[in-house]
């Protein structure tokens, strides 16, 4: 199965975008890996400054001159380049040693955009000395006002050594991690939770963004298990701040560039039943020092989720006594007693944040699913397998099951007859399955024989 795409990690329109990156070193890596990726017209250019050995990378390029835009050749000599490559660095006059040259001004990427013929402009907006993380001066980033989605870039080597010889500016990254007089780094080293920090700082990743502007952190050069494991954690750390859409993870420099998309999962416990055949709420049953559904919150808590509703209907203030107590968000369907499961579904989605990306659904009766069960599921969503993921176990399908934002108004839309299961019959090419070592995403306590049996000693 195919990588996901540059396009679709950033989720980019199909045209009219222009994309501005900051931060530390993979700026130039992203610029011209997005140009050699995107469809359509696509030009390059930067607001601050490019190297010459970068310059090289471009299929062609067009020089800004004295005159500026209102030099008619300037727009055709661009549109000229772009018939013959798709793609034209644009940028301003080489320095005397023609190691650099200047970038253009802060108003003209919009005018690029403004062209018939062009279709996304892509702005290295910022200078970090081929740094892998940045904390910008007072000048920087430079980021044109009219920018639709802003990339603060982070390399993940920033973990690897001390902050001295990883950081430009290594001064103001310090100014960032200084919470209640202490400075945040460890033995000279930056952690996951401090480069979060300076990735959603409002004088870091998020300087100078445009209010209107998305924002789409890249971690990069995420090349190992270990690196993978550190940039899980800040992508995980980075989404607590609503300004950030989603996080990718990738190495520019990869045939396949992009490892994981986090976007914000919320898990929708389905708590509401009356539970008939157990004869009791079987959610409220004892299970080892908690209860059933206890047990289900703290396998969540444990996994890479973004947050967790709970659900409640039948014994509504007993169920939602322990969601508090585990410091979750519930909320009480009062319409449980006909269609429970889905009428409980679609009262959490109709109340989801417009930035939730996706839900998996929870049956409050499965505590034998572990975090690594519920954590196989996430990260085949993440790795862009599918925007329905269900897990199965010897060619049975079970729970818990990954819904992506794409389905919530098909969710909505089912009647309160219907089932969550009826959504997965009719977009059976929107699946899919995960293959689970256990049975253990099968079993949920239907009746007292099972509870019995599975109850742990």
């Amino acid at each position: 199965m195919p990588k996901l795409t540059l396009r679709q990690a950033f989720n980019l329109q199909e045209t009219n975008e222009l994309i501005a990156i900051v931060g530390g070193g993979g700026k130039t890596s992203l610029m011209f890996a997005l140009a050699n990726s995107l469809p359509g017209r696509i030009v390059v250019t930067t607001t601050t400054r490019i190297f010459a050995a970068q310059m090289k990378l471009a299929a062609a390029t067009v020089f800004f001159t004295a005159e500026g835009a209102e030099d008619a050749e300037f727009f055709k000599r661009i549109s000229a380049n772009l018939d013959a490559f798709g793609q034209c660095l644009v940028i301003g006059e080489v320095g005397e040693r023609q190691e650099k040259a200047f970038g253009i001004p802060l108003t003209l990427p919009r005018q690029l955009l403004a062209q018939p013929d062009v279709d996304f402009v892509l702005v290295e907006a910022d200078g970090s000395r081929m740094r892998p993380i940045k904390a910008p001066a007072d000048h920087e980033p430079v980021i044109p006002p009219d920018a639709t989605l802003v990339v603060p870039v982070v390399g993940m080597d920033a973990l690897e050594r001390p902050l001295s010889e990883i950081a430009h500016r290594p001064e103001k990254v310090e100014e960032l991690l200084i919470v209640n007089g202490e400075l945040r780094i460890v033995n000279g080293m930056l952690t996951s939770e401090a480069i979060a920090r300076v990735l959603i700082h409002p004088q870091g990743g998020l300087k100078n963004v445009p209010d209107e502007a998305r924002v789409v952190p890249l971690l990069n050069k995420v090349d190992s298990e270990e690196r993978l494991a550190s940039a899980r954690e800040i992508a995980q750390l980075t989404l607590q701040e609503p300004r950030i859409e989603r996080v990718v993870l990738g190495a520019m420099q990869a045939v396949e560039p992009v490892c994981e998309v986090w976007g914000r999962i919320t898990a929708v416990v389905l708590a509401a039943g009356e539970s008939k055949r157990m004869g009791q709420s079987k959610q409220l049953l004892p299970w080892g020092n908690t209860t059933v559904l206890g047990q289900v919150l703290q396998n969540l808590k444990a996994a890479s989720l973004h947050d967790t509703v709970v659900v409640s209907g039948h014994d509504a203030e007993a169920i939602e006594a322990i969601a508090h107590a585990a410091d979750l968000y519930a909320l009480r369907n009062t319409h449980y007693a006909s269609g429970e499961m889905i009428s409980s579904l679609q009262t959490a989605v109709s109340q989801l944040p417009s930035n939730i990306d996706a839900i998996l659904v929870v049956l409050a009766d499965q505590p034998l699913v572990t975090p690594a069960a519920i954590d196989q599921i996430l990260t085949a969503y993440r790795q862009g397998k599918g925007d329905i993921i269900a897990p199965v176990h010897d060619g049975q399908r079970g729970n818990p099951v990954l819904i992506s934002r794409r389905f919530f108004a098909d969710l909505l839309a089912l009647p309160p007859d219907s089932a969550p299961r009826d959504l997965l019959r009719r977009q059976p090419e929107a699946i899919h399955f995960v293959e689970m070592a256990d049975n253990s995403i099968l079993i949920d306590l239907d009746d007292p024989e099972t509870y019995q049996h599975w109850q742990p000693t």
